[in-house]
């Protein structure tokens, strides 16, 4: 992604207004998902403001980001397929047969392939790493939140090779949308989601955990929403099931603003789960 000069990071924020989302994950001190997005604001003024879903440059208040993660190994993300396993008795995202094809072929003549899969549903466990092999994206995964003003925070522009977990939702594993956002660019060039709008339905997106396991997910459908209108009641539909969300920014530049004019969303779903010591590396 070409390098956007003057910019405060190239990702203004959306509004994430209007109709609530998802059940928050479930601790003590926890609130709901739905009281959350209550009280978020529309953006204003975007190229002043650092509104919800927006990826700017706050940081996070309290010292929320102890929950940073760190990278996978190298030879693990080299070993996951681009596509996504598709499980006998899953309503699994349509592959082409041909991609299908060619994928499992590259795959067994580089050793790659996916493992037996644990039985169940994962349930909950700290997300350390983020790797989505269409992307070229590995990345430690920190947590995010939002201010008292209804800003959801990204990690900041000089760490912009994190993704950031919005950590007052599901984690990632658990029944319900976990979402996960991170920069399309800043002043210096490429960041962590530079290449996300590569990604095609199928595609693999999987995610690392300190419970020694590996959440697998499948690309549904990818979207461009205007950030005046994010689509708030799809993102954080709330499903019976694992669901992943990948947020950046994307469409026209707005140089005047220091912001792109739109959200690009990915959508995915469950797939399946592993222990990371039955892969390769």
């Amino acid at each position: 992604m070409a390098d956007r000069p003057g910019t405060d990071g190239g990702c203004a924020p959306a509004a994430r207004s209007g109709v609530p989302g998802a059940r928050e994950r479930a601790t003590a001190a926890a609130r709901s998902v739905a009281e959350a997005v209550r009280r978020l604001v529309p953006a204003s003024g975007l190229g002043t403001a650092v509104p919800a879903l927006g990826l700017g440059t706050v940081l996070l208040a309290g010292g929320c980001m102890a929950g940073t993660g760190e990278r996978a190994d190298p030879a693990l993300a080299r070993s996951l397929p681009v596509i996504a396993p598709v499980l006998p008795g899953a309503s699994a995202v349509p592959v082409p047969p041909a991609a299908a094809a060619g994928a499992g072929r590259r795959a067994r003549e580089k050793g790659r392939g996916w493992p037996a899969p644990l039985p169940g549903m994962p349930g909950a466990a700290e997300p350390l790493s983020l790797v989505v092999p269409r992307a070229g994206v590995n990345a430690p995964i920190t947590w995010t939140g939002s201010t008292s003003e209804g800003v959801l925070e990204a990690p900041p522009l000089w760490q912009a090779d994190l993704a950031g977990w919005d950590r007052t939702g599901p984690m990632p594993g658990e029944p319900g949308p976990a979402v996960i956002v991170g920069h399309l660019d800043t002043r210096t060039g490429p960041a962590v989601f530079a290449r996300l709008p590569r990604l095609v339905r199928g595609d693999t997106v999987a995610v690392i955990r300190r419970d020694g396991s590996v959440v697998v997910f499948r690309v549904t459908a990818t979207e461009r929403a205007p950030k005046t209108d994010f689509p708030v009641s799809r993102v954080y539909r709330a499903r019976p099931y694992p669901t992943i969300r990948l947020v950046t920014c994307g469409g026209r530049y707005d140089p005047a603003r220091h912001s792109y004019e739109e959200n690009l969303i990915v959508y995915g779903d469950f797939a399946a789960w592993y222990r990371l010591a039955d892969f390769p590396g």
